[in-house]
């Protein structure tokens, strides 16, 4: 463990990396105590159980996205090009993340409280990108319930590209049609 870098931050990268490797049901707390080198009573301390540290992974992972995205979208102007580089980015790298490492997709399942919790900030995040007064929530939802089914049925990572442009130009044309 790095002296410099907080516990809670190291614990948390380290799971993360567990959890992407062996997923939810194969990583163990005594895992995560073992790879940090604390003890199991020192990793209660931080998390009270192992769905308390694997909500604050998914957390922390939709945080760092939302920064990355918030500096990103600042000189994007377009509603077409904000939109497309926020469903890229949200879609792509849970994606890139889980053609590395299969096991991942538990990071991504909604049958998860903290991953539906992401999904709707997400669904949140989008409604400031969309243009005009189109029931934002609904579509957003539409979006949201659309990548997921992108995300999954995707043969590569070009093929997904290309789906998550065409749902986002058909949102985008819709939103002006009205």
């Amino acid at each position: 463990m790095d002296p410099k870098e907080p516990r809670r931050t190291q614990i948390l990268r380290d799971a993360t990396a567990l959890f992407s490797r062996y997923g939810y049901t194969r990583t163990t707390l005594a895992d995560v105590a073992r790879h940090n080198g604390i003890s199991r009573p020192t990793l209660y301390a931080e998390f009270a159980d192992k769905d308390a540290l694997f909500s604050a992974v998914i957390k922390s992972l939709a945080d760092e996205l939302f920064a990355r995205l918030d500096s990103e979208l600042a000189t994007i102007t377009t509603p077409r090009d904000r939109l497309l580089h926020a469903c890229l980015s949200w879609v792509g790298s849970g994606y890139d993340l889980i053609q590395e490492n299969p096991e991942a997709a538990d990071l991504f399942n909604p049958k998860f409280t903290a991953v539906t919790t992401s999904n709707a900030r997400f669904e949140r995040y989008l409604e400031d990108l969309l243009p005009g007064e189109n029931s934002p929530a609904r579509l957003t939802e539409m979006i949201t319930l659309s990548l997921q089914g992108i995300k999954r049925f995707a043969v590569d990572r070009p093929h997904l590209d290309a789906l998550v442009e065409t749902l986002v130009d058909t949102v985008i044309a819709a939103a002006r049609a009205r």
